[in-house]
């Protein structure tokens, strides 16, 4: 460690930089040794703040300092020589901050340790190019203890000597930022919550399906889309068949597990916007947008072909084999109010049940053969 006079004259100042010894230019130099010495000054004063300047070469990663603050030397417990890479390595995070263009708007980008080396090279060309720096440091110092610091610095480019100055102050702001953290938490745990509630009002606890509540809105919604714009939708209405065998052979937990791993056979055969809907007990219907009838009854085969190659209640060590019936009906060739549409698909289903269960039925053929009957 070296020393110098400063121009103030205020005896001698230790120095660890590399300009005032180096081969640079007389401005650069006497730039330095007069901010040097009014930084001094103003880190004798006891300031909150945490003065500093470094420098950077233009052609090399490398970063030192011309004089760091006594009191931040202090907190990193090392020597000047070592402020650099003492710094670096109690950096948890950095987060920079961005202007937007109508200056109205702030943007916050947080940068993690392990992002910190690749980002120090374009951070470094941005402040270049904009001549100031402002940015926010969680650090590690005296034995893990966290702290923030701002640091805001503006930048001099000495282009003949390829060497930068940021002449800037770190400033304590961990009580700022542990407020705006535990903020953002809370923000966190809210919309979370938020989102909680939201899926709970629109499903099934029990299957991840969604409830009844939410079938009726969205049908009214796909009833007025249909209306407005001549397109069709079906609805399957499906029951598991002898359900009750596996309540009273199995008890009711491993049936609601069975009931969940048939949700899970709904939603695996579908795809959105599809979607299937726990109607209550063991009853589903799953909602088909923009599929006419041949469509809806392929799907409701495919279904039915799942559930026949699907082992049930494995996970309880158990093998069951489920099937159910179902009964399938679509707007608005059999009904153009869901009310009427639901109720047909679910005579659709207990014709089914009438003839042997495990089967698919569209209402018409049920209707058909009513007529036939009269």
């Amino acid at each position: 460690m070296k020393s110098y006079q400063s121009d103030h004259g205020k005896g001698s100042r230790s120095y660890c930089g590399k300009i005032l010894d180096g081969m640079y230019s007389s401005q650069l130099k006497h730039r330095t040794a007069s901010s040097i010495s009014a930084f001094q000054n103003f880190d004798l004063m006891g300031t909150p703040v945490l003065p500093y300047i470094s420098a950077w070469q233009e052609d090399k990663k490398s970063i030192w300092y011309e004089f760091i603050s006594r009191h931040l030397l202090r907190m990193m417990t090392c020597e000047p020589h070592q402020a650099a890479r003492s710094f670096r390595n109690c950096v948890l995070e950095q987060r920079i901050y961005k202007h937007q263009s109508d200056d109205k708007q702030i943007i916050e980008n947080i940068i993690s340790p392990e992002d910190l080396a690749g980002a120090r090279t374009r951070y470094r060309r941005e402040v270049k190019r904009k001549g100031v720096t402002e940015a926010v440091y969680k650090c590690a110092i005296n034995n893990g203890n966290v702290i923030w610091l701002k640091d805001q610095a503006i930048i001099e480019a000495y282009l003949d000597d390829h060497i930068y100055l940021s002449l800037g102050c770190l400033t304590n702001v961990s009580k700022e930022m542990e407020a705006d953290e535990a903020r953002k938490q809370m923000e966190t745990v809210l919309r979370k919550n938020e989102e909680r509630f939201r899926y709970q009002a629109t499903h099934d606890d029990l299957t991840g399906l969604y409830n009844t509540r939410y079938l009726y809105k969205n049908l009214d919604r796909l009833i007025e889309s249909g209306r407005a714009e001549k397109r069709v939708f079906s609805l399957i209405f499906m029951d598991i068949d002898d359900f009750k065998q596996v309540v009273d052979t199995h008890g009711h937990l491993n049936a609601s597990q069975a009931i969940r791993e048939i949700g899970a056979s709904i939603q695996a055969s579908i795809k959105k916007p599809a979607y299937g809907v726990a109607y209550g007990g063991d009853e589903f219907i799953v909602v088909l947008p923009d599929f006419d009838k041949p469509r809806a009854i392929d799907q409701a085969k495919r279904l039915r072909s799942l559930m026949r190659k699907t082992v049930y209640l494995t996970s309880r060590g158990l093998e069951v084999k489920l099937h159910a019936s179902f009964g399938v009906a679509t707007f608005p060739d059999d009904a153009d109010n869901q009310r009427a549409l639901i109720g047909l698909a679910d005579q659709a289903m207990f014709g089914v049940k009438a003839s042997g269960k495990n089967a698919v039925q569209d209402i018409q053929d049920i209707l058909l053969a009513e007529r036939s009957a009269r």
